[in-house]
């Protein structure tokens, strides 16, 4: 990799911002160490206090259901492990397979994110390898779904340290594609999750009404994480199904990035993985970018200024 001077401290750092938060009280339970920054360990006094919310918009896609070649491949791990809560295959808001929208439909996304897909950036995957500006997370690499009301991300444009909203008023990118969840889920039950996930929309789409945002599905893990049992697979696929369901509440696209990672097992496939068991290798960021490509987003494609991607066969 580039940039050799950066690899140890920049490596370190967002190996260690990911563990989970955990909340105070936890008897055995793994210490609260999700971020480095000192002041995440105080939660929000009332999680669910109300926000100044934008309207969702609750039409789903107009596309006809005969068009969608919807990608099926876990299907069968989910009918072998019960305990994995199954994608809903009909839902609308599931983007469907689609012809490779090509590497300008990528250089046209933000990836807000923690830190699993922040590793796009130090694989130098994206436009302008590590110095791109694609990626918008903490200063430490990562960042906490149930601390992000009033949390300053780093802004790549300029080194500057603003809230999501302020970044995205800001830049006004055509499309953000958010994948956070994994920090937070092993103390978030599904109203706290949902409450946090619906304020980040609507602190977005109030920022930049012209944005296109994409929601992604949480990744899955191996056995190799250091906290599994505070986080496992089953939790995972829980959580992603309050995506799909925050998804079809606002109208917007699901991106189900944890299929093309999962093994058998209802596991992250190891061969993808590095040995924390939570970060995607090099081989599986470049699986999810062509995830990406070959599910393309119609609106987002719009919103880049790319003609809308044929679907592809089932």
């Amino acid at each position: 990799m580039k940039h050799m001077k950066k690899t140890v401290s920049v490596l370190l750092l967002a190996a260690l911002a990911v563990l989970p938060l955990l909340p105070a009280g936890c008897g055995s339970e793994p210490p609260a160490i999700d971020t480095i920054r000192e002041d995440v360990s105080d939660a929000p006094s009332d999680p669910a206090a109300p926000v100044s919310r934008a309207e969702p918009t609750t039409e789903p896609s107009t596309e006809p259901e005969t068009t969608r070649a919807v990608d099926r491949r876990a299907e069968s791990v989910y009918a072998a492990h019960p305990e994995l809560t199954p994608l809903n295959y009909d839902s609308p808001a599931l983007l469907p397979s689609t012809e490779d929208a090509g590497q300008a439909y990528i250089d046209g996304i933000v990836f807000l994110c923690d830190s699993p897909i922040y590793w796009l950036k130090l694989y130098e995957l994206l436009k302008d390898g590590y110095n791109t500006n694609q990626v918008w997370t903490g200063p430490e690499g990562t960042m906490t779904l149930a601390y992000l009301r009033g949390f300053e991300i780093l802004d790549p444009n300029d080194g500057a340290l603003r809230t999501i909203p302020e970044t995205a008023a800001l830049r006004k990118p055509p499309v953000i594609l958010i994948t956070v969840g994994v920090n937070g889920i092993a103390f978030m039950d599904e109203d706290y999750f949902k409450t946090e996930y619906r304020n980040l929309i609507d602190e977005l789409q109030a920022a930049s009404p012209d944005t296109r945002l994409i929601l992604q599905s949480i990744l899955p893990i191996t056995r190799d994480y250091i906290h599994w049992g505070s986080i496992t697979n089953e939790i995972v696929t829980r959580a992603n199904s309050w995506i799909v369901e925050l998804a079809e509440e606002y109208g917007l696209p699901y991106l189900d990035t944890f299929s093309a990672l999962v093994d058998e097992n209802g596991n992250g496939k190891a061969e993808l993985m590095q040995g924390d068991g939570l970060h995607p290798n090099r081989d599986g960021q470049t699986l999810i970018l062509e995830y990406i490509r070959t599910h393309a987003d119609p609106a987002a494609l719009a919103a880049i200024g790319q003609p809308a991607a044929e679907a592809a066969s089932e």
